[in-house]
This record gives C-alpha cells, structure tokens and sequence, in this order.
C-alpha cells in the first residue's frame, strides 16, 4: 500500500468516516486532560452525546430544504456557553452522525472545521452576545454573527471541491453557483437565532448555573460574579431575617 492508496481511500465514504471518528476521539479526550473525579467524565460525555445527538437530529429534519437547518446557531449557542472545546467536541460528532444520515464524503471533514469555528467565535465573542450579568443574550449581534457564518460556514466547505477537482477555477464556479444557498443558510440562521436562541440561552444558562462550582471550573467570569453577588444577597437576607444568628448563649443553651 502506497502513500497514493491511502489519499484515495482517505477520500471514500468508509475512509472519511474512521479519519474523523479519529480525531474526535482525540478532541473529546482533550477535554478529559486534568480530571480528577470519575463522575466528571460520565457527565461530558453525556452532555457532548445529547447536544450532538439533538443537533444532527434537527439537520436531519430540515434536509428537505435546502441549506436551511438550526445547528449553525446550537453550535453558536453550545461555544458561548460551554466553551470552545466542547463546542468543538459536539461539532465534529455532530458532522460524523448526521452524515451518516445525509452522505458522507470529502465535505464532512469542512463541515467539522467550520462548526468548530462557528463554536469557538462565540466562546470568543461571549462579552458581545450576553449582556453584563449573562443572564439574557443579546439577539441583534448574534443574528448578525449567525448571518455572516451563514457565508463563512458554506465557503468553508465548499473547500472540499478545491480536493475534489483540484483547480481554482472549478473552486470560484463552485462557490458562485452556491450564493444563492449560502444567503439562504445565512438568512435561515438569522430566523433561527429569532426564533429559538432565547429558549435555548435560557436552557443552557441554567445548566451552567446548576452545575457552577461542581463540574465546570472554567466559569465564564459573569456567572461567577452573579453567584458571588446572590450568595452575599443571601446571607445578607438571613442576617436581617435573623438578627441574632450566630450569637452565642452564656448559658451554652440552644
């Protein structure tokens, strides 16, 4: 077997499907680096499963419009919430499951790049899309990411023609003939972001509060200073619900 072979087969269906069920598993056990309770590790793996699993289901159910499907903005969601790794996580098992479905091919490995930066732009962009105590997302600028990825996503892609036709001209025709349907995915991701993003902000921000300070170390700074203020708000309650809390009797009674 030559180094030829191996391109061609990489290039096949089957090929495609061990090579990125490969690289997952290296994606998914980087996430895993520095764990130190067991239980940790069932709860990633659960969650990682369960977005993938509801993002490839939903693409599944809008194939039959073309380009126009909601996981551009879970993966949005999932990275402004749980961070670039696992939004890179959930991405590529996302691309390997649902083209399971819908066909694989050289593009599978693209549509994994791309939703993996898709993830890892709102990680970034996080300060931009929450307002200042992360309690509510702000839907005007996160319309308008989801619009422009809506573009970057499919040219992204359509990189998988440059290695299929190997030529720059075929690549440019390529990309020309589809403007129509990246505006519609970017005009989709837009109605999307409308239509569900606060749901699922609201869904992900209370999983990130019922998990703070027990699974996720790496809390967004915001989360940690809501709580750190509700804490104080808290006990501040009780001490005037209370006012002789905590104050010893000399008689040693309770």
């Amino acid at each position: 077997m030559n180094w030829d072979s191996i391109q061609t087969w990489a290039m096949t269906p089957g090929g495609i499907a061990v090579w990125l069920t490969l690289l997952f598993g290296l994606f998914f056990g980087s996430l895993l680096i520095n764990v130190d309770r067991r239980i940790r590790l069932g709860r990633e793996a659960a969650l990682i499963a369960l977005l993938a699993a509801v993002a490839s289901a939903s693409r599944v159910l809008f194939a039959a419009l073309p380009n126009v499907q909601p996981v551009t903005l879970f993966i949005l969601m999932i990275g402004l919430h749980l961070g670039a790794r696992r939004a890179t996580a959930v991405a590529m098992l996302t691309a390997l499951l649902s083209n399971m479905a819908l066909g694989h091919g050289p593009w599978t490995f693209y549509q994994a790049i791309a939703w993996a930066a898709v993830g890892t732009s709102s990680a970034i962009l996080r300060p931009l899309l929450v307002n200042w105590d992360g309690t509510k997302v702000r839907i005007l600028p996160l319309a308008l990411l989801a619009f422009v990825w809506g573009f970057l996503f499919d040219w992204i892609v359509s990189l998988s023609a440059l290695a299929i036709y190997q030529s720059f001209e075929a690549f440019l025709t390529f990309i020309i003939a589809g403007l129509i349907f990246d505006a519609m995915h970017a005009v989709g991701n837009v109605l999307f972001t409308i239509w569900l993003a606060p749901s699922l902000h609201q869904l992900l921000w209370l999983h990130r509060r019922h998990e703070a300070g027990r699974w996720y170390p790496d809390l967004p700074m915001d989360t940690i200073e809501r709580e750190t203020r509700m804490a104080e708000s808290r006990a501040e309650a009780y001490r005037q619900e209370e006012p002789l809390a905590g104050v010893e009797r000399l008689d040693g009674g309770e």
